[in-house]
C-alpha cells in the first residue's frame, strides 16, 4: 500500500497536507520523538496552524491512525466478509519500502499516550465494526483474530522472521484460514457454558 505523493496538490486542503505529513512522521519515528513543529515544517505551514487544525499532538495522532485505517480500505465500511478480506490481504507480503497502517502502531507502542489512542481507535474502527459484521457477535473472537493478524504482520514484515517470509503462500493461506475459522465458529462453547454443562 502506497501513501499519496508528498508534493502539494491544488485540490488538497492545508489540513489534509498536515495530516499526510503527520502520517509519514508517525510511521517512521516514535510518538514521543515526533513534534508538531517538525510536522509543520514538513507541511510548509506555521506550527500555530497545526494547533488550530488539530488541537494537540494526541488528537493529531488519533486522526492519523483513523486515516491510516481508512486508507487500508477494507475497514472503511466493514461487511460480513471484512475479516476474510483482512486475512487475505495479510497473506501478501509487503514490497520493499511499501507503507502499511501497522507502521504507525509499531513505532508508538511504548508511549502511554499513544497506546491509549491506539486502543480507543482499534475498538472504534476495527474490533467493534467487525463484531457487528460477524455472525457470532463475539468481541473476544474478533479481538483474538485481529491479534493473530497483527502479530503475524509484525513478526514477518517488521521483525523479519525468516520462516514467515519464505513460507509457501498456499500453506500460509491454509494455516491462517484454519486459525481464523477455529476462532470464529458460531457453535464454539464458552468455558462458562462448558463448565455448567458438566456439573
Amino acid at each position: 500500500m502506497q501513501l499519496p505523493p508528498t508534493q502539494k496538490k491544488p485540490q488538497e486542503s492545508t489540513r489534509d497536507r498536515i495530516l499526510h505529513h503527520a502520517i509519514l512522521r508517525f510511521s517512521s519515528q516514535s510518538y514521543d520523538r515526533t513534534g508538531l513543529r517538525e510536522i509543520a515544517t514538513d507541511a510548509s505551514v506555521d506550527v500555530a496552524l497545526v494547533h488550530r487544525s488539530f488541537g494537540s499532538k494526541e488528537k493529531l495522532f488519533a486522526e492519523c491512525v483513523r486515516a491510516a485505517i481508512e486508507l487500508g480500505g477494507i475497514l472503511a465500511k466493514p461487511g460480513p466478509e471484512a475479516l476474510d478480506a483482512l486475512f487475505a490481504e495479510a497473506i501478501t507480503p509487503r514490497e520493499e519500502g511499501e507503507w502499511s497502517p501497522i507502521d504507525i502502531m509499531v513505532h508508538s507502542f511504548s508511549s502511554e499516550d499513544a497506546a491509549r489512542v491506539l486502543r480507543e481507535v482499534a475498538m472504534e474502527m476495527v474490533i467493534d465494526p467487525l463484531v457487528k459484521a460477524s455472525s457470532h457477535q463475539s468481541q473476544v473472537k474478533i479481538a483474538l483474530s485481529t491479534s493473530l493478524l497483527f502479530g503475524f504482520a509484525i513478526m514477518r514484515d517488521v521483525i523479519g522472521v525468516e520462516a514467515l517470509k519464505t513460507v509457501d503462500k498456499a500453506e500460509l493461506e491454509t494455516l491462517l484460514t484454519r486459525a481464523k475459522d477455529a476462532l470464529n465458529q458460531d457453535d464454539a462453547r464458552s468455558p462458562q457454558k462448558s463448565a455448567s454443562q458438566t456439573q
